[in-house]
């Protein structure tokens, strides 16, 4: 968790997504097994490469967050985002793994319709270096919420959507899911959903995403995800 404003540097974001004995180039558009169509960058564009289809890396350069400072107002906005568009209701989830070094290094799921409306369910570094589920939804200005420690370098991470209602779940076996938060999040423009990797106070960090799973579903049982 922060509340303190952080500076954004003008820096060079590496993006890769690793797979199998392709490259491409940064006007193409990755295509991830399950996922309705293609990837989009948010902010900014490089060159990736594919692993078997259905295994993602981000690697976010230094200084790179999405966060506005609820006490300034200070917008952070450069840390990569793959998105694509869904329909209304969805269930979306992958396991992710972070390769951590510094506090706030992080991968997460990321909802995104402007740099003032979205939503980011992260796994995070706490300043503690406590692996942390972590969710920050941001309505003009971010909250800030740590949930839950995690050991381990991984956990897997479900958002379900229910028309402009989201529910965020996790859990340590890509089966059975927790709740950690239900909101409604409306903006003018169309909700995105994908990927996010931040380093904000370290020299960048790698992100994998995998196991991930898509579905035009709507959930029966809030409460278990399912």
């Amino acid at each position: 968790m922060r509340l303190t404003a952080k500076k954004t540097a003008h820096t060079a974001i590496t993006l890769v997504l690793l797979v199998t004995a392709f490259a491409a180039t940064a006007q193409n558009a990755p295509t991830i097994a399950g996922i309705p169509g293609p990837l989009t960058w948010v902010k900014g564009r490089t060159t990736f490469t594919v692993d078997k289809g259905s295994a993602l890396t981000l690697s976010a350069g230094p200084k790179t967050d999405w966060f506005v400072d609820p006490f300034e107002g200070t917008v952070d906005n450069n840390a990569p985002i793959l998105a694509f568009l869904p329909p209304q209701n969805y269930v979306f989830s992958a396991k992710v793994q972070v390769k951590f070094a510094t506090k706030w290094d992080a991968g997460a799921l990321m909802l995104w319709a402007d740099d003032h409306h979205w939503a980011k369910f992260s796994f995070e570094l706490s300043p503690g270096k406590q692996p942390t589920v972590v969710t920050v939804v941001t309505r003009g200005f971010s909250d800030d919420c740590n949930s839950i420690p995690i050991v381990g370098d991984a956990v897997y991470l479900q958002i379900a959507r229910k028309k402009s209602t989201y529910v965020f779940y996790y859990g340590t076996d890509g089966k059975t899911w927790n709740i950690v938060r239900t909101f409604n999040l409306r903006a003018a423009e169309t909700m995105r959903v994908g990927f996010e990797s931040q380093s904000p106070a370290g020299n960048g960090a790698a992100s994998v995403f995998s196991e991930i799973h898509y579905s035009p579903q709507t959930i029966v049982n809030t409460y278990t995800g399912k």
